[in-house]
C-alpha cells in the first residue's frame, strides 16, 4: 500500500471548473490541471496508508485531430489511472485539453495515444494507459505502461449484481451519514454484489449533480439492503468529486459493517463527453470497462 504525502497544489477552487473558458484550437498540455488526491483523503482515512489499490477510468467519447493532408479522424479514448497516484486531474481541463487536439496534425494515432499517455501521465504522477479506438474501422491503439497493483486474480462480476433500489424505505437524511449502515442481523457470512442506480453527489465547485450507478461487492458479515440505501441516497446534497466520493463509500462500509473483502465500483454518466468510473478493491480486479444504460 502506498503513503500518501502532503500536497499544496491544485485547489479545485482554482481550477477551470465553473469558469468561462476559451476553447483552444491547438495542442496545449499546460491546459491540464492536477488536484492532490490527499485533499479528498483527510478526515476520512484513519491513517495514511491506503486500504485499497484501484484505478479510475475516463472514457472520452469525443477525442478528434487531423492527420497529415488535414483531414479530421474521431475516436474514443479510454485512460487508466492508478489510484496510487498522487494527483487526479481535473474533468473540464481534461475536456479543454482534448479539445486543443481537434485542429493539431498528428502523424498517426500511436502518436496521439503517446501524447495523451504522456501529459496526463506527467499531471497525475504516475504512468497511465491510454487506448484509442478509431471511429468506423474500430481499430484500437494503445499507449504507456501501468504502474499500479499488481494482479489480485479474479474480476468483479456486474451481472451478478442484486439490486437494492426496491427496498421499502423511508428517505429523509441527504446528508452524507455513515450511521445509517447496519448489518443484516438475519444473515450471516455471504458473498454478494449490491448495486444501486440511485447514487447522486454534487461537484464541489459548481455544484451540478453527478449521476452514477453504484456497485459493492464484498465477503463478510450480510449488509442490511435498507441500511445501505438509505446511506447511499445520503449523498445526494454531498460535494465531492467521483473518485473521494467513491474511496469515502468504501471507507464507510469498511469501518461500519467490517467485510473481510471489499470492492466499490462507481459508473457514472458522462458530462463534456466524459464519463469518470472509479474502482476500489482489497481483493480483485475492476475487470471490463462496461458501459451501462445511462452512460
Amino acid at each position: 500500500m502506498m503513503k500518501i504525502e502532503k500536497a499544496t497544489l491544485g485547489k479545485p477552487e482554482d481550477s477551470p471548473l465553473g469558469q468561462v473558458s476559451d476553447y483552444p484550437d491547438k495542442y496545449d498540455a499546460s491546459l491540464l490541471y492536477p488536484i492532490p488526491r490527499v485533499q479528498g483523503r483527510e478526515g476520512v482515512l484513519v491513517d495514511a496508508t491506503l486500504p485499497f489499490d484501484g484505478v479510475d477510468i475516463w472514457n472520452a467519447y469525443e477525442v478528434s485531430w487531423l492527420n497529415d493532408k488535414g483531414k479530421p479522424i474521431v475516436a474514443v479514448s479510454v485512460l487508466t489511472v492508478p489510484a496510487l497516484s498522487p494527483n487526479i486531474v481535473e474533468s473540464k481541463s481534461l475536456k479543454l485539453y482534448l479539445g486543443s487536439l481537434n485542429q493539431s496534425v498528428f502523424a498517426s494515432a500511436e502518436d496521439v495515444a503517446s501524447t495523451i499517455q504522456q501529459d496526463v501521465s506527467e499531471i497525475v504522477g504516475a504512468s497511465i494507459l491510454v487506448s484509442l479506438t478509431l471511429i468506423g474501422s474500430e481499430k484500437a491503439f494503445c499507449a504507456g505502461r501501468f504502474l499500479g497493483a499488481g494482479a489480485q486474480g479474479k474480476e468483479i462480476e456486474l451481472s451478478s449484481a442484486i439490486c437494492v433500489d426496491d427496498e421499502d424505505i423511508t428517505a429523509v437524511d441527504y446528508s452524507i451519514n455513515a450511521t445509517l449502515l447496519g448489518l443484516d442481523k438475519r444473515g450471516g457470512m455471504v458473498d454478494e454484489c449490491l448495486s444501486s442506480h440511485l447514487l447522486r453527489s454534487n461537484c464541489p465547485v459548481t455544484g451540478q449533480p453527478d449521476w452514477a450507478t453504484i456497485f459493492i461487492h464484498y465477503c463478510g458479515p450480510k449488509i442490511s439492503r435498507q441500511s445501505l440505501l438509505k446511506y447511499i441516497i445520503s449523498y445526494r446534497n454531498h460535494n465531492d468529486f467521483h473518485e473521494q466520493c467513491v474511496e469515502r463509500v468504501f471507507l464507510d462500509i469498511m469501518k461500519v459493517c467490517q467485510p473481510d473483502k471489499l470492492s466499490v465500483y462507481g459508473r457514472y454518466t458522462r458530462r463534456g463527453g466524459i464519463d469518470i468510473n472509479p474502482f476500489r478493491s482489497n481483493f480483485e480486479e475492476c475487470g471490463d470497462n462496461v458501459k451501462l444504460m445511462r452512460q
